[in-house]
């Protein structure tokens, strides 16, 4: 039978992660999140819930929890903090998918490098970051992570700046 579970929405660099922390003061977190937050598709999100239910390590890692959602509370797969940089890290990057999707790429070399230290910190005021990465790294991904948003948001405010235009022009 499940305890209480202290429930958190997660900001992740505009991404909205649902993360938990149990009784013993572990934390969780709900990977149809992080899959959204990467981008992945809704076969790639079953695929990946999948892959940690059946993989050796990860699913040691891997628990469902009745959390509340949208649309109340359901069953939902969370990975244990300490299993999200291997999950992550076993996404393998593939020159196809760097080619035809960079802003997913970039976005989970993000994950893989910083979820657990975000999802700690919502949880863990006193955590400290992990001081593996480097700075350059750090600033590097933080700098791609904006030119993505940017150049994500610039075609979406040219095509709402030029439909405002054809409605003022039809006033």
């Amino acid at each position: 039978m499940e305890t209480a579970l202290a429930v958190k929405n997660v900001d992740f660099y505009g991404d909205n992660l649902l993360a938990a922390q149990d009784h013993e003061g572990k934390i969780w977190a709900g990977v149809k999140w992080m899959c959204q937050g990467i981008g992945f598709d809704e076969d790639h999100m079953k695929y990946e819930r999948k892959r940690i239910q059946t993989d050796l390590v990860l699913k040691r890692g891997g628990q469902n929890f009745t959390l509340p959602t949208n649309s109340g509370n359901q069953s939902v797969l969370c990975l244990y903090i300490d299993y999200i940089p291997l999950w992550l890290a076993k996404i393998g990057i593939t020159p196809r998918m760097q080619k035809n999707n960079p802003k997913l790429v970039e976005k989970l070399i993000n994950y893989q490098l910083k979820a657990k230290d975000v999802l700690a910190k919502a949880f863990l005021p006193q955590y400290q970051e992990s001081v593996d990465i480097p700075k350059n790294v750090q600033d590097y991904i933080d700098k791609r992570v904006d030119q993505c948003f940017v150049s994500y948001m610039e075609p979406l405010r040219n095509d709402f700046n030029r439909n405002m235009n054809m409605i003022h022009n039809a006033f």
